[in-house]
Order: C-alpha cells, then structure tokens, then sequence
C-alpha cells in the first residue's frame, strides 16, 4: 500500500512540477497529452477563443460516420475532409463553345460540386476569321448551359451554348471557373431527383411540405 501511495505521490508531483501530464508518453507537450484512444462518455467543449487565425489553427472536430461505436469516432478532420473547398480552373483553346465533357477526377461518392465564377474568353486559331463571340443572323438568342454531372464514379462538366454557335469552325474558347466541392461527411443530398412545383402563371407559391429528410 505504501509502495502505491508512493508511485501516486511521485506521478502527481511530476505533473504539478511539469504543468502537463502525459498518459503512455514521458514527454507530454499539452495540458493532457494522450498516446493512445480515449473514450469520452457525453461531451466535448472546444474554446472558441484558443482560435487562430491562420491556416495552422483551423481544425475541425468532427464524427467519422464509419465508425462501429455509438456517435462515431472523434476526430481532427485534414484538408481533405474540410467542408468546403475551392478549386478555380482554367480551360483553353476549345473547339468553338462546345466544352461537351470534362472528367476533373473528383470521386463523386465523397463530393459535391458545384460551378461558380464563369467566364468565358473567345479567341481563334485563325486571325482572318475573327471570333466574336456566338454568332446569329437572325434574331435567334441563347444563353451557356453550365452543368455538372455524375459518370463512372467522378464529377464531369459541361459547358456550351446549345442554340447557337460560332460564326467560324477555328473559333476557339477559353473558359473560366470556380468548382466548390462539398464534402458528403458533411452535406447530405436528400434525393437526386428535382422536386417541381406548377404556379400556374402565378407569381408567387407554396411548396405543400418540406423536403423529405430534413
């Protein structure tokens, strides 16, 4: 008994002296340094005000869906599981307006995307055949089709101007764009069909019910 009374004594002054405690690690670095899992029984508080402005100090805390445990695993998610991200892109000399199929390799099981930020630059291949722009001899007018779709397990876009076309065939295009990817860890599609509503030629409306699933 005394034996134990003694390691208690030597592990709660070396904690008091050290102003950090360690379990499974001599060298603890924080107030409470664990090397291994812990399991925490209700809740966890975070300080807002331990916040750093800065790319190093933004962590989230946040349940890995996985996990066989009740409530999930809790975790420091990395960039990869951030929220939110932004990739801007940039893609030339396209044959006149007719971007018909990017694959930008985004697994569509992990993502959502979305396209933003477009811009759509005309240049040509020929200086004797000007570009500019969709082109139209009579008073027909349009509008770029921006979509994104889902093939083979990745995110494609698609961009043009179905009703119209370049005046010439060495029409080129650059187009610009943002893809804001959504993490599904954290974003739930409620379902992929599109839910329609008929005003009637009225100018406002009122949907019968809510989304299903919120």
């Amino acid at each position: 008994m005394k034996k134990k009374l003694s390691i208690i004594s030597l592990a709660l002054s070396g904690a008091l002296f050290s102003q950090n405690i360690g379990i499974n690690t001599n060298a603890p670095t924080e107030a409470l340094d664990v090397n291994g899992s812990v399991a925490i029984g209700t809740s966890v508080f975070v300080d807002p005000n331990n916040y750093t402005a800065s790319p190093q100090g933004f962590d989230i805390l946040g349940t890995d869906p996985q996990s066989a445990i009740v409530n999930g695993k809790i975790f420091k998610v990395e960039t990869l599981y951030t929220p939110i991200i932004i990739q801007p892109y940039s893609v030339s000399n396209i044959y006149r307006d007719d971007l018909n199929d990017l694959n930008l390799q985004i697994p569509s099981d992990k993502y959502t995307v979305l396209i933003t930020n477009f811009e759509a630059i005309p240049s040509t291949s020929n200086i004797n055949e000007p570009n500019n722009g969709v082109y139209s001899n009579t008073n027909m007018k349009g509008r770029f089709v921006i979509r994104t779709f889902e093939s083979g397990g990745s995110w494609h876009v698609n961009i043009g101007y179905p009703s119209l076309s370049t005046q010439y065939t060495s029409a080129r295009y650059t187009y610009n764009f943002d893809v804001i990817l959504l993490s599904k860890r954290f974003y739930k599609v409620l379902d992929e069909s599109v839910t329609t509503y008929d005003l009637n030629g009225a100018t406002s409306g009122e949907a019968a019910a809510p989304p299903s699933g919120i």
